[in-house]
């Protein structure tokens, strides 16, 4: 099987940090935040090293990802995608694809959230090749973000419903993901969002799994500052936690 973490963002929302250090590398505890991502991939049993591999799509300071994380993660096969313009999540994961050139479905996710294995579990083990993961949201996050779901199909993912939002954790089929890239938004960004909406309404299946709680380095709400303290602070509870609860 293969990964995608896009590890590429400035990490503009969190002040004068991003200028030196990849967002992605931001320390918690003794370890950078998406080491504990990765030690929770290995811990779900979703992934076997040696076998499957991971893309990490780099951009920003990606020399500092690359010397940290090198070819491999205890056993788990690294590539690096280089995102050269800051275009999109849906520009990245297509560049992802023309890399990896996947036969069957990829597991993706944004490298400021934090994911647990079982996450990770749940993800893998479901049964539709297309699935997102929708969990809760503060009060004041962007309403594009919600998603409508009808029985057990996804039938919005850009502006939905709600009550859950996406948060940044997916299964993406490959013929799904071939066509990630394909449409800008008004702004020029390649959203991988609305694209994945395309293929919705084009007839794709899209299942999902909830999470209680959105773990991610990124938020702003109720502030940047609070934010990153909560992230931290749960991040290490969570690593005390026996894998088969998480």
């Amino acid at each position: 099987m293969d990964l995608v973490c896009l590890a590429a963002g400035h990490g503009t929302r969190l002040g004068r940090l991003g200028t030196y250090l990849q967002k992605c590398l931001y320390p918690v505890g003794l370890k950078p935040f998406l080491e504990h991502t990765l030690l929770q991939l290995l811990d779900s049993g979703a992934v076997t090293p040696g076998r499957d591999r991971l893309a990490l799509v780099v951009g920003h300071l990606e020399h500092q990802v690359r010397a940290y994380f090198g070819a491999s993660y205890e056993g788990l096969d690294i590539v690096y995608v280089t995102q050269a313009d800051r275009i999109g999540t849906g520009n990245a994961l297509s560049l992802a694809h023309q890399v990896l050139a996947p036969r069957d479905s990829v597991v993706a996710w944004q490298a400021d959230l934090f994911v647990t294995a079982h996450m990770f579990r749940a993800i893998v083990e479901h049964p539709s090749a297309t699935v997102v993961t929708l969990g809760p949201g503060e009060a004041g996050e962007a309403e594009v973000l919600k998603a409508t779901v009808e029985g057990d199909r996804v039938t919005c993912v850009w502006g939905g419903a709600g009550p859950l939002y996406d948060v940044g954790l997916w299964k993406l089929a490959p013929d799904v993901l071939a066509r990630i890239g394909d449409v800008r938004a008004p702004t020029g960004e390649v959203r991988m969002l609305i694209n994945l909406q395309r293929s919705i309404d084009a007839g794709a299946h899209v299942g999902h799994i909830e999470t209680d709680e959105w773990i991610h380095l990124g938020g702003t709400l109720p502030t940047a500052e609070e934010n990153v303290r909560a992230v931290a602070r749960r991040v290490l509870e969570l690593e005390t936690v026996p894998a088969l609860t998480r």
